[in-house]
């Protein structure tokens, strides 16, 4: 008996890609790209989580620490009404911030965005599972989720 398990990524993407580096994305991934690229990008796939009196931001996106971090949170609870608006607005992106100073046609290509989307949720909503497993943290994706320019992505704990 034979059974194939389909990873993240529909294969047929690679047909999409403007610069080919291999004949499937397995391949195009081992000519493509370099040690330090593939350390990157796991970091950008399991980012570092900082909680702050109950908040959880993407530490790359909430740069305060210790009593900044507290002041911080007062900050914005001032200027939200709520625990969802500040996690959300903190960590927000825009898609395209992913990619600054990158030329590329395929960032006009839906489906290529909109695979890359998908594996950032993949993996930011597996790796807040882990660390928070009783808490109901949401991965949203959406066009201006708080006002960043297009596609967006961002968490929130509900």
């Amino acid at each position: 008996m034979e059974r194939e398990f389909k990873g993240i990524i529909d294969n047929e993407i690679f047909n999409e890609f403007n610069e080919q580096k291999g004949y499937d994305l397995y391949s195009h991934g081992c000519n493509g790209c370099i040690i330090e690229d593939y350390l990157a990008i796991a970091n950008i796939f399991c980012p570092d989580i900082i909680e702050v009196d109950n908040y959880i931001f993407f530490a790359d996106m909430f740069e305060e620490r210790g009593e900044y971090a507290k002041e911080k949170i007062r900050q914005l609870e001032e200027q939200f009404n709520n625990k969802v608006d500040i996690e959300k607005w903190v960590n927000s992106k825009s898609i395209g911030e992913f990619f600054i100073g990158q030329k590329s046609p395929s960032l006009d290509n839906n489906n290529i965005l909109n695979q890359f989307c998908n594996i950032v949720k993949f993996f930011w909503e597996s790796r807040l599972n882990e660390l928070f497993p009783k808490r109901k943290v949401i991965i949203e994706i959406g066009n201006g989720i708080m006002g960043e320019l297009g596609l967006s992505i961002t968490m929130y704990e509900i």
